[in-house]
């Protein structure tokens, strides 16, 4: 793996800002949403290790940011580019790219693009993109689609919570897998009031 792409892009409408709370800071998309994707990322990509950020509010002017641009380092050496904001038009978000939840709208576009050596790979529809000869600009290249289980998460977010009310089962994803991936967004937040790059530990 050499670098990642995230696009988050998606509109909140006006009237989601009527609560105050949306307005406050720490009420922004980084918080809320983005935290979602720094999971997947952690998932798909190991350990982030170090961030920087840029915030704006420029548009609706609300304490929260709605705009932000971040650089990730991972461990294994990979780089990142995460774009996110809540004041966009567009089709490129986990929420509505994965299908996963009928209250958004599905666009049949990928939202990450990962890209290593060998080949790269859109996410979440996983459009392999390869040199069929040797890895070369001027080689011809291909696409494959990989295929995928489409199982509804939320039932099984459900089902696994069940089995461990019950005693049956672990969690599947940890308390501790969350609190790494709320350190990252801590680490992003610092970074864009700081302007340094933030080393996590």
């Amino acid at each position: 793996m050499v670098s990642v792409q995230a696009t988050c892009w998606f509109h909140k409408p006006d009237d989601y800002f009527d609560v105050s709370w949306r307005r406050r800071r720490g009420a922004g998309p980084v918080f809320l949403n983005l935290i979602h994707d720094v999971d997947l990322l952690r998932y798909l990509c190991g350990e982030v290790v170090g961030v920087q950020a840029m915030e704006s509010n420029a548009l609706r002017g609300n304490e929260v940011e709605e705009t932000a641009v971040i650089l990730l380092k991972f461990a294994s050496g990979a780089l990142g580019t995460v774009n996110v904001s809540d004041k966009i038009v567009a089709p490129w978000s986990w929420e509505l790219t994965s299908g996963e939840n009928p209250v958004y709208p599905h666009t049949r576009e990928a939202c990450y693009v990962i890209g290593g050596a060998l080949g790269s790979l859109t996410v979440p529809y996983l459009d392999l993109w390869r040199h069929p000869t040797k890895p070369s600009w001027s080689e011809p290249i291909i696409a494959e689609r990989l295929p995928v289980e489409h199982e509804d998460p939320l039932r099984l977010q459900i089902r696994n919570l069940c089995e461990v009310i019950r005693g049956s089962a672990v969690p599947i994803v940890s308390g501790r897998e969350g609190l790494e991936s709320l350190k990252v967004i801590a680490a992003v937040k610092a970074a864009a009031a700081s302007g340094r790059y933030i080393t996590l530990s």
